[in-house]
This record gives C-alpha cells, sequence and structure tokens, in this order.
C-alpha cells in the first residue's frame, strides 16, 4: 500500500464522529447518507484488504473498523446522537450528574409509575396499550424540543430534555416487560 493510503492512527483521533462521515453535527442528519458513508468508510478499512499488510497496519485498520462502527452505532440512534453533541458541547450528561429535573416532569414520571402499577395489578391490556401511546407521543414532543434545543446550543436546556428522554427509554421498557407479563403465552 503506498504512503498515501496508509492508515494512520493519529488520525483516529482527529476526527469527530460526524467529520468521520463527512457530515454537518447537528442532530437531524441523513440518516440514508450516513449508512452509505459508514459503508463506504468501513470497506476501505475491512481487514481482508490489508491481508497482505504488516502487523501494524492490520492493527490499525482494525482500529479505524472498531471506530467507524462506533461512530456509526451513535449516530444512527438519535437519543445516543443527542447525548453525543451535548459532550461534544463539553456537557456533562451523566446520569448520576445531579442535575436539576422539572418538577412538573417529576411529577409526571411519580403518576406515570403508579398507572403502570395499577394497570400491572389489574392485569388490564388495554389501559397498558393507552398509557404506552401517550407515552410515545410524549416521548416525541421531547425530541422535536430536543432538535430545537440542540440547534439553539442551549446546553443547558438539552441536558435536562436529554435526561427526561433517557428516563422515557428506561421506562418504555419498564411497560415492555409489563406487557409481555400480560401476553398470555401458548
Amino acid at each position: 500500500m503506498d504512503a498515501a493510503n496508509r492508515l494512520r492512527f493519529d488520525d483516529l483521533t482527529q476526527a469527530n464522529h460526524f467529520e468521520l462521515f463527512g457530515l454537518a453535527p447537528g442532530f437531524d442528519i441523513d440518516l440514508a447518507n450516513l449508512e452509505a458513508q459508514w459503508k463506504s468508510r468501513v470497506a476501505q478499512v475491512h481487514p481482508d484488504r490489508y491481508a497482505n499488510a504488516g502487523p501494524a497496519e492490520k492493527r490499525v485498520a482494525m482500529q479505524w473498523s472498531a471506530r467507524l462502527n462506533e461512530a456509526y452505532r451513535i449516530l444512527r440512534d438519535p437519543l445516543q446522537r443527542a447525548k453525543y453533541l451535548c459532550e461534544q458541547a463539553g456537557q456533562d450528561v451523566g446520569e448520576g450528574a445531579g442535575h436539576n429535573m422539572d418538577m412538573a416532569f417529576l411529577g409526571q414520571q411519580m403518576a406515570w409509575r403508579e398507572a403502570l402499577e395499577d394497570i400491572e395489578s389489574a392485569k388490564d391490556a388495554k389501559a397498558l396499550a393507552t398509557l404506552t401511546n401517550e407515552i410515545l407521543a410524549d416521548r416525541e414532543q421531547r425530541i422535536g424540543q430536543m432538535a430545537t434545543l440542540l440547534e439553539q446550543q442551549e446546553w443547558p436546556d438539552a441536558v435536562k430534555r436529554l435526561h427526561e428522554w433517557m428516563f422515557i427509554e428506561k421506562f418504555l421498557q419498564e411497560i415492555q416487560t409489563v406487557k409481555r407479563a400480560l401476553t398470555p403465552t401458548e
């Protein structure tokens, strides 16, 4: 492989996830373009292309492949992409970071949890579907708000909204657990 096409380990740390795929940083991205760029770049560093290369070049190719796959995984997931954008802006997004939650949202969390407990006790699949739809609609609204906050670089509010979204995703997993318990098995 000629020097111009050699993979370099230094380059792995130079670009952010968006730059790796030639995308402008932002929440709203073209997922089809992301996938096409990922496929193109992963093909360039596929281990088969470096079968005759030396050990160092093989290692760098594998590191590039891992970096590209990780960046793609983060960017294709809207929640992870929002989290990444906040982190890139220097925001602490850790779950245990002591973030202030909106009191109205904390009240909403408690109401949803109580509703889920009541639904589970009553084994009410119809009420579970209604609750699920309510939460999905709320999530979509929050995602829209998140997109605006990120675009306007309102980082503290974006982090708050991110934590709310993270709660909703976890709560939706809990709902799925209850749904499986309410679904008769054959």
